[in-house]
């Protein structure tokens, strides 16, 4: 089954609806698979793992292990190759889930994600891993 999933990049520092906690975001993306579009065109597939483990993979390139972790309201991911976490304020609505970058500005155009339960393909060296 495939769900699209919409997410929209912070706007305010008040949300109408309460951000996810690390246990809801947890419980609605393990074992799942999403793949990102941005502008109608997709980018990047990440697949949810167990113990907060993550396989990312921008399109074309190798795929990436990580983690993600709660800050604040916000969850964050770090990558092997990363220094620097990439954060989001993850939010639920009658829509689906709503994600909100820290860093990007207001007016940034909304990320569309659709899951799945289906594994992702790396494209990379580590391919099947």
């Amino acid at each position: 089954m495939r769900l699209a999933l919409a997410l929209s990049l912070l706007a305010a520092p008040a949300f109408a609806d309460p951000p996810l906690t690390a246990e809801e975001f947890d419980a609605l993306t393990q074992g799942r698979t999403m793949t990102w579009a941005e502008f109608g065109t997709v980018y990047g597939v990440e697949q949810y793992l167990p113990d907060r483990r993550v396989r990312w993979t921008v399109l074309g390139d190798d795929c990436k292990a990580g983690h993600w972790y709660a800050d604040g309201p916000a969850i964050c991911f770090q990558y092997e190759d990363d220094p620097l976490p990439d954060c989001w304020v993850i939010t639920m609505n009658g829509s689906g889930m709503l994600a909100r970058y820290t860093t990007n500005p207001p007016d940034a155009e909304p990320v569309v994600v659709e899951e799945t339960t289906e594994p992702m393909a790396c494209f990379g060296p580590e391919v099947g891993v």
